[in-house]
């Protein structure tokens, strides 16, 4: 009777961890990061991309984070560079800040180019709905200034 009882109890913790394991496997296999998550969400809710749209979409968020993180990667580096001008006393350092501009330059380079190739895979309607949310993004911070 004992014997039957340590069976079902370890039948029961093995099923248990596969379960466990197997739910683990399946929610790491999605993107973790917040941006994917929050651009398929707008494309989904505010443009009502379709699947196959999604899908595209998908593709190019991979290749523009894959771009924007290679020069974020960069930007670390400035970013350690003027810490130490910083802590040496020297607030301005000429090359450091044209190099960290270009930098910048060719983020929002990259990020435009994102959304140009988002505005490629929508169809006309998709188009005239990111067109005017583009527009009212670009009055409001031009009124803030």
């Amino acid at each position: 009777m004992k014997s039957k009882f340590l069976y079902i109890i370890i039948g029961i913790l093995i099923i248990s961890n596969v379960y466990f394991l197997f739910n683990i496997f399946n929610k790491t296999k999605g993107e973790k990061n917040e941006e994917f998550k929050y651009e398929m969400r707008f494309l989904k809710k505010r443009l009502n991309f379709e699947s196959s749209q999604l899908e595209l979409a998908k593709k190019e968020f991979r290749r523009y984070n894959n771009e924007k993180k290679r020069i974020e990667r960069n930007f670390r580096k400035y970013d350690l560079m003027i810490m130490n001008d910083l802590s040496n006393g020297k607030y301005i350092n000429e090359n450091n800040k044209n190099d960290y501009y270009d930098l910048a330059i060719s983020l929002n380079q990259v990020r435009i180019n994102h959304w140009k190739n988002i505005r490629e895979i929508a169809n006309k309607e998709q188009e005239s709905k990111l067109d005017s949310i583009w527009s009212r993004m670009k009055s409001r911070i031009e009124s803030q200034q």
